[in-house]
């Protein structure tokens, strides 16, 4: 982790010896090229590669078919997942007057204004900052798919800045391709786990969820967890779910070693006593934001799941009830008691940890559009309003909540009726 990229001994092709190891196409070997020609100096991306690229939405899910064109594109002498014309000439000289203009745009983008963002402070003695904008590039030089990863947070982040129609089409194609490419590399990468690349590859997995929050609802049926209006989802959840398999194979001695130290538990409460009582407290109260009368609203939503039958065994019943619990958790931690009071752990103040620890049988009832699933949906969405500074989960919480309202019917939708409402919705 960290180490100097090594080289071969033709320096006209360097490559970098993870890449060689996982049998992973590696940038340096066959020079990148996003375009097939001279960069424009009007547009991110040429008009052939363009036609290349898929259209908007979520990154592609067909690795196989990606890979193989990889190995095709290779054999030919080209490669559509590279980034740049080669920097070198025939002579194993840098050419000079072909700069990689557009990756220079996204990793200073990063660096400069994404990682902060990813952070959530700009205090630059902030353990988190420096990981974000010091740390993680480095990771990337030696495991490329963090890299492209890295772009593509940042190009979602850029077009999500520049609304004028043609920049931002094509800064999203570009952020489409490094998440496609990336996650690519990713995933060749995951079969072959060690203790050289499982925090890079924890990370990245880390990534790929921010470029899906990023990248938009895929269509009405997108509830961020699942699409359930196709037969076959293509979520990011196989990320989570690789997140929590890398947890459980490795120590955190390993897998945060390095330029990974920052996520060390130790690293956000080594001591407790030493943890200041103003760190202590629900984490409206820290951070400032209003709070919410939570406990009637999502007591009712528990008296309604515990009595719910649908016919269903008792597993059933606990998949949502267990869900909601957990979700209650993630309440405590982010409003307090009664009186705001709040003395847990803090791993629960994170809402995004509800959908980490998220069980299948939940998603698959999600699916099904379980009328219980949905409205515990509803109630983690309402999160968001504890998030409005995120600009990757803009617009999610009217999405998911309007399409909640739609799948449940007049039956059940005066469940939202308190969703609604806190979201300013009613």
């Amino acid at each position: 982790m960290g180490a100097p990229i090594a080289r071969s001994a033709n320096e006209e092709k360097p490559e970098c010896a993870n890449c060689v190891r996982f049998g992973v196409q590696c940038s340096f070997a066959s020079g990148v090229a996003i375009r097939k020609g001279p960069p424009s100096s009007t547009s991110v991306v040429s008009e052939q590669s363009l036609s290349e690229i898929r259209g908007r939405g979520r990154p592609r899910n067909n690795w196989t078919a990606t890979l193989e064109h990889d190995e095709i594109s290779e054999a030919s002498g080209t490669s559509w997942a590279s980034a740049t014309p080669p920097f070198y000439t025939a002579e194993g000289h840098i050419d000079t007057a072909r700069p990689n203009v557009q990756e220079a745009e996204l990793l200073l983008q990063f660096v400069q204004f994404t990682a902060y963002t990813l952070a959530g402070n700009d205090k630059s003695d902030d353990p988190m900052v420096r990981f974000w904008t010091y740390n993680l590039p480095r990771i990337g030089l030696s495991h490329h798919f963090t890299l492209h990863l890295a772009y593509a947070v940042a190009g979602y982040h850029l077009a999500y800045l520049d609304k004028t129609e043609d920049r931002h089409q094509e800064l999203r194609r570009l952020a489409e391709l490094h998440a496609s490419t990336g996650l690519a590399q990713l995933t060749a990468t995951l079969a072959r786990l060690d203790q050289t690349n499982c925090g890079a590859a924890y990370i990245s997995a880390t990534l790929v969820c921010y470029c899906t929050f990023a990248a938009g609802p895929t269509g009405p049926g997108d509830l961020l967890v699942c699409n359930v209006d196709q037969s076959r989802d293509h979520n990011w959840m196989p990320s989570i779910y690789g997140l929590r398999l890398i947890r459980e194979l490795f120590d955190d001695d390993v897998l945060f070693a390095g330029l990974m130290d920052p996520f060390r538990d130790k690293n956000y409460a080594q001591d407790k006593e030493a943890t200041p009582a103003a760190d202590k407290g629900a984490r409206f109260s820290r951070e400032g934001f209003l709070r919410v009368d939570w406990e009637q609203p999502l007591s009712d939503l528990r008296g309604f799941i515990v009595t719910y039958d649908d016919g269903g065994g008792d597993d059933d019943d606990g998949i949502c009830l267990r869900s909601l619990d957990a979700l209650i958790t993630i309440y405590r931690a982010t409003y307090g008691d009664k009186d705001g009071s709040y003395d847990g752990p803090q791993e629960y103040q994170h809402a995004f940890g509800w959908m980490y620890r998220l069980e299948k049988g939940y998603v698959a009832r999600l699916w099904r559009k379980d009328p219980r699933a949905l409205i515990i949906l509803a109630y983690f969405v309402v999160l968001f309003e504890t998030m409005k500074g995120v600009w990757f989960l803009d617009n999610w919480e009217i999405h998911v909540l309007t399409r909640l309202k739609y799948l449940l019917g007049e039956e059940y939708v005066h469940w939202l009726r308190w969703p609604l409402e806190t979201a300013g919705l009613a």
